[in-house]
């Protein structure tokens, strides 16, 4: 562009001036005409340079109009693409609406003037159901429901004119999935008389005095409650304490409900049935929900733990694997994302304690507390599982800690679970720390946990008993220990080992014998039957056949420190103490924290000649648990 006006330029000024002309007029031309010619010349170069200038300053303006004439139309087409993806939007948006819509109700208008307009009814009914769906606690996520909708509600007050918000409604009205809850508010002799109407899912109405209208919108957001989201209403009248209609509500869902909702709701049935009704049977609730949705995370971690509750340990263990591969498979389908994290190590940590990995469990449950407490603590369950491993990991003050932190009743489904759990863990604290009367006193706590759950007395022959049973033994009351082993179930695991227990503190070894030997039949993957079988034969002087049932344990569970050092004293008892001590050694990866084993390890320390070390377990030994009697061991070996 640039060398065709400089062409042009040049062109346009030689083309003006004649060389041959000019030659002729100064040749037969006087002085006076030529100078007149000349100056002609001159001023039409002036003009044909004027002229040549307006061109050129044509073009460059030319140019330019076309340079913003290609902007502006860009400009044209991207505002354009913005409002077509923004109306692209809006109607994808609309599309995809899924929410509760209160429209303004129909009021009188004498009702209105006194300040119960439409508007204002449709504003308090919506201000009462969104703080009932506040108050539900629930860790399902919204899109598991039948109905899917929001977890917000819209008021929505229709305007004049045309807006964008008028567009918005129109295109959901046509487009999208919101259901409208309306209704009118209508003058009765009584007083007045309410009626919502839930689009096509069914209405409801509620009268009362006009005096009372905030109580009959209460009412009547309940039953709107009841009829678009049954589910959560049910959770809702939990958290109420109205449990018998919370119960109700879910049994018309379970069996009348479309299929996802029909799962959910023989879940909770059978939870809330099995700690509020003292008649419920929530196994074959459970396993009608498992039947609908097997890939529902939460009703097989509810059966796993109605079978741990029961005493079917090995089952439970089997289970709580499946419930684990269930949450890494479609967690995200069945819970809120935050929680996920907590769940897995939570399932983690009671797999590795059926398996006997005691100070894993623990590190895992720790990380579930963290994990939970970070989103807000929905799993106060967690502290009192951490405390029952402790318990079994031998370190009492830290179960006495995670116990601490447990709040009776906090649990957002489960309170009850989570009452007998908690108790159970009080009472195993005092039992390793063999203080018999401890357990009778804490056990007093019982009558009170069941009035609270009536259901929990179906738990108490497993998860209470057992333990009672032992205390009473040591204490020599035989006839009232075997009173509270006779209601145990047949096939429970704890219950299986306590009758043998109890049955060597009366110096019945065959009795003691036959109720391992069932024990182990009813949880063949389990180390701890027999590692405490092994024990019995150690006291009954049999150092060698409790070494081997000592070896089975460790099969089972590598990482169990209990037959570990239970195979160490039978070495020491065998006086082989140099043998002895790498066996304590191992045990020690297992269960740093526990008295007994340092106190063991010392002694064999001693009787190996190696008394400076023995010294220093001795000292550890006395920094951590121990029992009357070990004390007085570790006493008596200081002095000595």
């Amino acid at each position: 562009m640039a060398e065709e006006v400089e062409g042009l330029e040049a062109g346009e000024a030689s083309s003006g001036v004649d060389p041959a002309a000019i030659a002729l007029a100064f040749a037969g031309a006087s002085r006076s005409k030529a100078d007149a010619f000349l100056d002609d010349q001159r001023a039409l170069i002036a003009d044909q340079r004027h002229h040549l200038h307006e061109q050129l300053r044509q073009l460059r303006l030319g140019i330019w109009q076309m340079r913003l004439g290609v902007l502006l139309r860009i400009a044209t087409a991207f505002i354009g693409v913005i409002i077509a993806a923004a109306l692209a939007w809006l109607v994808w948006n609309t599309s995809s609406s899924n929410n509760l819509v209160i429209d303004s109700f129909a009021v009188p208008p004498d009702l209105a003037a006194r300040g119960l307009s439409g508007p204002v009814v449709a504003a308090k009914l919506s201000d009462k159901l969104a703080m009932m769906q506040a108050e539900t606690s629930t860790v399902r996520p919204p899109k598991s429901y039948a109905n899917g909708f929001a977890e917000t509600l819209k008021l929505e007050i229709p305007e004049t004119g045309v807006s964008l918000s008028e567009l918005d409604r129109f295109l959901r009205e046509k487009l999208g999935h919101d259901l409208h809850i309306g209704g009118e508010m209508v003058q009765t002799d009584q007083g007045v008389a309410l009626t919502a109407r839930v689009g096509n899912n069914g209405s409801a109405t509620v009268a009362g005095a006009e005096a009372e209208v905030d109580a009959l919108l209460q009412k009547l957001a309940e039953r709107v409650y009841r009829i678009t989201q049954p589910f959560r209403f049910s959770s809702w009248l939990r958290t109420q304490g109205r449990i018998e209609d919370g119960i109700v509500t879910l049994k018309a869902l379970a069996t009348n409900g479309p299929n996802v909702e029909r799962a959910w709701a023989y879940n909770a049935w059978a939870n809330d049935a099995s700690q509020y009704q003292s008649d419920s049977a929530d196994q074959p609730l459970l396993r009608r929900g498992f039947t609908l949705d097997p890939n529902n995370y939460s009703i097989l971690t509810n059966i796993a733990g109605a079978e741990y509750r029961f005493g079917r340990w090995e089952d439970s263990q089997r289970d709580y694997s499946a419930t684990l591969a269930a949450l890494l498979a479609h967690g995200r389908d069945y819970t809120l994302p935050e929680t996920m994290a907590g769940l897995e190590q939570d399932f983690r940590a009671i797999i590795l304690m059926h398996r006997g990995a005691l100070l894993e469990a623990v590190d895992q449950a720790r990380t579930a507390i963290v994990e939970d407490a970070g989103h807000k603590g929905q799993f106060p369950i967690f502290s009192v599982r951490l405390a029952g491993y402790l318990v079994a990991l031998h370190e009492l003050g830290a179960s006495r800690a995670a116990l601490a932190e447990f709040r009776a009743g906090a649990n957002y489904s489960n309170p009850g679970f989570s009452a007998i759990a908690a108790l159970h863990a009080r009472l195993m604290i005092a039992l390793e720390a063999h203080d018999w009367p401890g357990v009778m006193a804490a056990e007093r706590a019982l009558p009170q946990l069941l009035a609270n759950y009536p259901g929990m007395a179906a738990d108490k022959p497993v998860m209470i008993d057992p333990v009672v049973a032992l205390a009473l033994a040591h204490m020599g009351q035989f006839a009232a220990a075997e009173s509270r082993l006779k209601p145990m179930p047949a096939d429970c695991y704890p219950c299986l080992r306590a009758r043998a227990q109890v049955a060597q503190m009366q110096g019945q070894d065959a009795r003691v014998d036959w109720w391992f030997s069932r024990a182990v039949a009813a949880g063949p993957s389990l180390p701890y039957a027999e590692s405490e079988w092994g024990r019995a034969l150690l006291d009954r002087g049999k150092p060698d056949e409790a070494i081997e049932k000592f070896k089975l344990s460790n099969k089972k569970g590598p990482h169990f420190a209990d037959p570990l050092e239970g195979w160490g004293e039978a070495l020491m008892a065998k006086n082989q103490s140099h043998l002895a001590l790498a066996k304590f050694e191992e045990a020690n990866k297992y269960a740093p924290n526990w008295g007994r084993l340092h106190l063991k390890w010392g002694k064999a320390l001693f009787y190996a000649g190696n008394k400076a070390e023995a010294q220093k377990q001795f000292v550890r030994a006395a920094q951590l648990d121990l029992t009357p009697s070990e004390k007085a061991e570790i006493a008596a070996m200081n002095h000595g």
